[in-house]
């Protein structure tokens, strides 16, 4: 299935957590987020918080932007 979503986080770009506490990730996965007036934000996300990113999408599937084509517009 296609969907219609542009998003993209890659684990393979991880950043170490350089003042690490007791108890907190060794490793960060860095995004930059674009607001909607374009101004960029800087994220850094678990790998538990992306665990449960991919788990609430397959509890939720149908919350998934669906990409629309031309032939299934015309169907629906």
């Amino acid at each position: 299935m296609s969907y219609n979503v542009k998003s993209q986080i890659f684990l393979k770009e991880e950043v170490k957590n350089k003042e690490r506490i007791f108890g907190s990730t060794d490793k960060y996965f860095p995004v930059i987020i674009i607001d909607q007036n374009s101004e960029k934000q800087t994220a850094l996300f678990t790998q538990n918080q992306i665990r449960e990113a991919i788990n609430r999408a397959k509890r939720n599937p149908e919350d998934i932007p669906e990409n629309i084509t031309f032939w299934k517009s015309l169907f629906k």
